[in-house]
């Protein structure tokens, strides 16, 4: 029962920070949120890539098989999102594209 209760909260603090933006900004959004929201994304995404390639090596003895799946994957991703221009396309093929390459492959 005590699990239910956890779901629950949880639930309602996840569409409590969903509609509060709707609620505090329903007549007027002020410019500093209209910036964020332009400049707030694409630094997300760099953070994000940075995080993930921290643990490449780039040395030529001590490449490891996971680490040139992820540069494979890297050059899928920028492929498929040069082709494409979609970001949740390049996110999912590269991400199946990994696992794929990194179990069947490698």
């Amino acid at each position: 029962m005590e699990i239910y209760i956890y779901i629950a909260i949880i639930a309602l603090s996840t569409a409590f920070t969903r509609f509060v933006p709707f609620i505090v900004f329903y007549k007027y959004i002020p410019k500093i949120v209209s910036i964020l929201g332009i400049i707030l994304p694409p630094s997300l995404i760099a953070m994000i890539f940075i995080y993930a390639c921290k643990d490449i090596v780039l040395r030529f003895p001590d490449l490891h098989e996971i680490d040139l799946c992820n540069i494979v994957g890297i050059i899928f991703a920028l492929t498929i999102h040069s082709i494409f221009k979609n970001i949740l396309l390049s996110i999912i093929g590269s991400t199946i594209f990994v696992v794929i390459l990194q179990s069947e492959i490698f």
